[in-house]
């Protein structure tokens, strides 16, 4: 009975944030993009707005007791600005918690949300798709970050299977090289493992599934004269891995 209960609130939830993701995109942001002309103010506006929204649904979540978000680093993430911030992927609602905790924040995601009906809307203004060239993620990652957005990459490009091999994207590392911006990996674990991508989406157990974020020390990679590229971006990659996997 207590699963049956925890998967209709799931799903309220969920219709909340579909709901209000169809409001921002198809209502209010339209508006805005009317009233502010110049795109940094729209970007600004744009993205404190689903800060806002996503923070609103975290907070109902943990409300129905259906989440809980601890971190000792909740009030430094708040005050971020212009990182590479670099993380794990273990459930569907990490790049909304990741998010509502860190205003001014752009993130990769992949390139079918920006197809889907209740969130295109919201992410097309203000987010970048993980299907661009290297050279426009480079071009345009290094425009956010010197406007002082943090950039959150999951390398992985899908969320955690348990027990796969972990395989991660090495943009973050090409971004960090040509901007000196710093790496700053975040390890979420949610236990027990909810919204994970072997799992029902609707599925959230019987108890609260606690998400613990843990902010590790900023990565600046010094690359060796004698270092190509790609040998320094493994390297990166290779040191991030450790940070977020332990691995």
């Amino acid at each position: 009975m207590i699963r049956i209960i925890r998967s209709f609130l799931c799903l309220v939830c969920f219709a909340i944030f579909g709901g209000g993701a169809l409001g921002l995109g198809g209502i209010i942001f339209p508006i805005m993009l009317l009233i502010y002309r110049r795109p940094e103010t729209r970007r600004r506006i744009l993205s404190q707005s689903i800060h806002v929204s996503w923070k609103f649904f975290v907070w109902l979540m943990s409300g129905m007791r259906l989440i809980s978000v601890k971190s000792a680093d909740i009030k430094a993430m708040k005050y971020l600005r212009g990182n590479i911030i670099v993380a794990n992927h273990p459930s569907l609602i990490d790049v909304v918690i990741l998010i509502s905790l860190i205003p001014q924040s752009v993130c990769v995601v992949k390139k079918s949300l920006f197809h889907n009906i209740f969130v295109k809307r919201v992410i097309q203004h203000i987010y970048l798709s993980n299907d661009m060239s290297a050279e426009e993620f480079i071009t345009r990652g290094g425009e956010f970050l010197d406007n002082g957005y943090n950039i959150i990459v999951f390398p992985e490009g899908t969320r955690t299977v348990a027990g796969r091999k972990v395989r991660l994207h090495r943009g973050f590392a090409y971004l960090h090289m040509k901007t000196g911006r710093p790496i700053l990996p975040i390890h979420i674990e949610n236990i027990p493992p909810i919204l994970g991508k072997t799992q029902k989406w609707y599925d959230i157990g019987t108890k609260t599934s606690v998400y613990t974020l843990k902010l590790q020390d900023a990565i600046y990679y010094k690359r060796a004269d004698n270092q190509t590229e790609r040998d320094a971006a493994i390297s990166i990659t290779n040191i991030v891995s450790r940070a977020i996997f332990g691995l």
